[in-house]
């Protein structure tokens, strides 16, 4: 069995997630995710290669912040992938929001090349950037340029903070999955919170299908100009965490 444009819409209706993703657009994120799976085989971009696998834990574990970032996009805006990897979030997102300028980011450049080519597979005209989130975070061209931030498995919560407020404009949302345990220590982010002038505006928990564990969708807003401090430079976010 191979993934097809059937497979996805049957996985999201399951989910109650129908009308999340245009149908007109699943045969696009189809050939991005059969282009990724087949540079898979080289790159080793994902683990999740079996059709039920990766519609469980790339796909639907996308979508569901889907229902949450449709009153967040407002137009034409720019939207980062933080730490893209094999693509999700954040083909997911340029599925759903066409109108909106997506970019895939990560600091290894195989993997944005791989990116590169799945987008041209898909036919989509979406970006990729290399390099890391603290280089981009201090340059004036990419520094307070985004309107909202994905970052699905990337790091902690403080780690992904620093990492992603210095990207956004004010005003803007960084939107990051959570397993159950790094839910659990959010309180311990208040510092890098206000720090990074951010707080949060929404929680969402959810569970993948056949599977027990509570996840959790995180929305922060960056509600002011980030101090010239952050972020710092590369390794210091992860190594000693605000």
């Amino acid at each position: 069995m191979s993934l097809t444009p059937e497979l996805f819409q049957q996985a999201l209706e399951k989910a109650g997630l129908t009308g999340s993703i245009p149908i007109e657009a699943l045969p696009a994120l189809t050939r991005f995710s059969l282009k990724m799976l087949d540079l898979n085989q080289s790159l080793n971009l994902t683990r999740w290669i079996q059709p039920e696998s990766f519609l469980t834990h790339h796909l639907l574990d996308s979508a569901f912040a889907l229902p949450v970032l449709k009153p967040l996009v407002q137009g034409p805006q720019k939207w980062m992938d933080l730490g893209s990897g094999c693509g999700f979030p954040g083909a997911v997102l340029i599925a759903a929001f066409p109108e909106v300028e997506v970019t895939l980011m990560d600091s290894v450049a195989k993997k944005t090349q791989a990116l590169a080519q799945c987008l041209d597979e898909a036919g989509w005209f979406s970006k990729t950037l290399t390099g890391r989130a603290e280089e981009w975070g201090r340059d004036p061209r990419t520094r307070g340029l985004w309107d909202g931030l994905t970052a699905r498995a990337v790091a902690d919560f403080p780690v992904v903070l620093e990492y992603g407020i210095p990207l956004l404009k004010t005003g803007g949302y960084l939107v990051d999955w959570m397993t159950g345990d790094q839910w659990s220590k959010v309180d311990k982010a208040q510092k890098a919170l206000d720090l990074l002038e951010s707080r949060i505006i929404q929680k969402v928990e959810y569970s993948l299908p056949g599977l027990d564990q509570s996840r959790f969708i995180v929305i922060v807003e960056k509600m002011g100009i980030t101090s010239d401090t952050y972020p710092r430079p590369v390794g210091r976010p992860s190594k000693k965490p605000l």
